[in-house]
């Protein structure tokens, strides 16, 4: 084990024994190895902590703490504290990231140092690997930040960034559904964001949740509305609480529509050809690790 690897994979699980290991398994298979991985078990009553002991990897630093369920932001913190890499990547516990994943981020992040945080394109799966869509992303600084009362194209799981910027810029509790979009919010101003364009995680979305949804946009709104200190940002915060309201009511007509059908669909980037085939590689290649890894556990 490297004791300071460049890259400090971050993921907090919350009783996720059912997608832990596909996520950890496109970790083991990225062509760049220079990395740790840090996991805070959230207080799962499931077999999450089971899941992650099955994987034997010395680079893998497993945080069980009887501490109970404290959220994402203060977990996130944890990880950005015990984190040894000059660079955090993000990582959900039931996403899958491509092989080139953290190659391509590490190269972009080195030959552009002025960047503080960079996120890629996603692709927006369900189930055992069915495509929904893409994840709208844009690119350069201005583009992520030119409608700030909306909201930033950033995916929060693609999110690779210097140590230092996370450190001073940490997750809020306050922002319970919207932790990323409101730490974007309040540093966009005097940071450099960018995102590549290709695709390199998969995002699971198995359904639409209008309570889950309406919390993060009421905290988001709120954000907002604490920043009015003129009449310009006062604009600002009314539009985004007119848009975010009408959000809301698309959120509950999904949600009261049951799955994500083809009518929710429509609201994601259409998926084509070359990228649906790239993203049946990775499933194809990921799925093939995780059984080599039952096998080998059932041999020994």
């Amino acid at each position: 084990m490297n004791a300071s690897p460049l890259v400090t994979v971050a993921m907090s699980a919350y009783n996720a024994s059912g997608t832990i290991d596909l996520a950890l398994r496109s970790i083991l298979a990225q062509t760049y190895q220079d990395w740790e991985l840090i996991v805070v078990d959230d207080g799962s009553t499931d077999r999450t902590a089971e899941s992650i002991l099955h994987v034997k990897d010395s680079r893998i630093r497993f945080i069980q703490e009887p501490l109970g369920n404290l959220g994402l932001a203060a977990r996130l913190n944890q990880c950005v504290h015990l984190a040894r890499g000059r660079y955090v990547a993000r990582m959900d516990a039931d996403d899958v990231a491509y092989p080139q994943r953290l190659e391509r981020q590490v190269q972009f992040l080195e030959e552009h140092r002025g960047i503080d945080l960079l996120g890629t394109g996603a692709m927006i799966f369900k189930g055992e690997g069915e495509v929904i869509g893409c994840y709208p992303t844009a690119s350069s600084h201005e583009a992520i930040c030119r409608r700030p009362w909306w909201g930033f194209p950033l995916a929060h799981p693609t999110w690779m960034g210097k140590r230092t910027w996370f450190l001073s810029h940490p997750y809020s509790d306050e922002d319970t559904r919207c932790e990323d979009q409101a730490l974007l919010l309040q540093s966009f101003s005097y940071s450099r964001f960018a995102a590549l364009e290709e695709i390199l995680l998969g995002y699971r979305l198995d359904n639409i949740s209008a309570r889950k949804l309406g919390r993060g946009r009421l905290n988001y709104c709120r954000r907002l509305l604490r920043r009015v200190d003129d009449i310009p940002s006062a604009m600002i915060s009314v539009q985004g609480v007119l848009v975010h309201s009408l959000g809301f009511g698309r959120d509950v007509l999904l949600d009261f529509a049951g799955t994500l059908n083809r009518w929710s669909r429509s609201s994601f980037q259409v998926a084509n050809d070359r990228v649906l085939k790239e993203w049946q590689v990775v499933w194809k290649h990921i799925i093939s690790q995780e059984t080599d890894c039952s096998m080998m556990s059932v041999k020994s």
